[in-house]
């Protein structure tokens, strides 16, 4: 038995929305965007003509408040994120909402109860959890074959001649941090999440420049201890002054070791160390797949209620670890992460 495409709401019709959301949706058959939202109605109006979309406004409050929207997909600047996220469960939707989720873990806790509350979904749009590559690496960890993860190491360095941040990603107040907030949780959440989302007991960092007033960081570097005398590595920046983007997280573990972007595998059988890497899709796909599974898992999750594979909690908790980086960054010391 067919069942009616579910109806989401887009709100924030800027660059992930029409490079990676609305053509996502688009190539499905059991979704369908009823709605745009974005506070210029010049660009809602464009993005509704090009992408189909039979309605438009400049108002959250007012595309969430609609009856025909099951579902609400947030791409808005980070500091509108909470308050359009809040509003949407409010309204009964379910809810799905673009990294880094909030600026902060005291937003992100507010999104939560809010979903608990309500009974709805929330989900983080993680799209890097939904690549093809990290989900093979992930069972493979998940399985032991690397033996005890004792270290991780991640990094994003992306090139100043390429990076194109629009103003609010400058603004500390709008866009609650800048490279470590940026880069930072995306390459963070992949690498806990490959180790199982371990607890992290404390961590270092340093930042240039140093967080202050209504400044971002460029660039951060940060240690953080894991339970079990794990730890991990991470390097993230805007200021790259060389030819390419740098991306790279590599685990280490008494049994072998893996390297992702491209991915490879080692470990030990029977003494020898062996080639474990299995076929993947080319690289130069992975990025748009990821955005696909991401928002065909989003719409599944809705019409099945069942729980997302990147919950809002887990993004909470990543916030958390985050916080505590610049925390600590600001304070030239190591500190826990509670």
């Amino acid at each position: 038995m067919s069942h009616p495409p579910v109806r989401i709401g887009l709100v924030g019709a800027g660059g992930i929305a029409q490079v990676s959301h609305l053509p996502a949706y688009a190539r499905m058959g059991d979704a369908r965007v009823v709605a745009v939202c974005d506070a210029d109605m010049g660009k809602a109006r464009r993005v509704a003509e090009r992408f189909n979309i039979p309605r438009v406004t400049a108002s959250f409050e007012e595309l969430v408040a609609w009856d025909d929207v099951d579902a609400v997909d947030i791409c808005l600047p980070n500091h509108l994120h909470a308050p359009a996220g809040v509003a949407a469960l409010e309204s009964g939707k379910h809810v799905l909402v673009e990294k880094p989720f909030t600026r902060s873990h005291k937003e992100a806790a507010v999104l939560v109860a809010a979903a608990e509350k309500a009974g709805r979904i929330l989900m983080a749009g993680f799209n890097n959890r939904y690549r093809d590559d990290v989900r093979l690496l992930r069972k493979f960890v998940a399985r032991g074959e690397l033996g005890s993860v004792y270290f991780a190491k991640a990094g994003w360095l992306m090139r100043a001649a390429t990076w194109t941040g629009e103003g609010w990603r400058r603004s500390r107040k709008e866009a609650g941090g800048g490279a470590l907030l940026d880069l930072g949780i995306q390459v963070l959440d992949v690498a806990l999440w490959l180790m199982g989302m371990p607890e992290v007991v404390s961590v270092s960092a340093t930042a240039h420049p140093r967080p202050r007033g209504d400044s971002v960081e460029s660039t951060a570097v940060g240690l953080i201890r894991l339970e079990g005398d794990a730890s991990l590595a991470l390097e993230v920046s805007w200021g790259l002054l060389m030819e390419k983007d740098v991306a790279y997280l590599n685990l280490f573990g008494d049994e072998g070791a893996a390297l992702l972007h491209p991915l490879r595998l080692r470990k030990r059988v029977d003494g020898t160390l062996r080639d474990a890497t299995p076929e993947t899709e080319p690289s130069r796909e992975a990025y748009r797949h990821s955005y696909e599974t991401e928002i065909r898992h989003f719409v599944d999750c809705v019409r099945n209620e069942t729980t997302p594979d990147s919950p809002g909690s887990e993004a909470a908790y990543v916030l958390s670890v985050l916080e505590a980086l610049y925390r600590s960054a600001e304070e030239g010391r190591e500190v826990p992460a509670r």
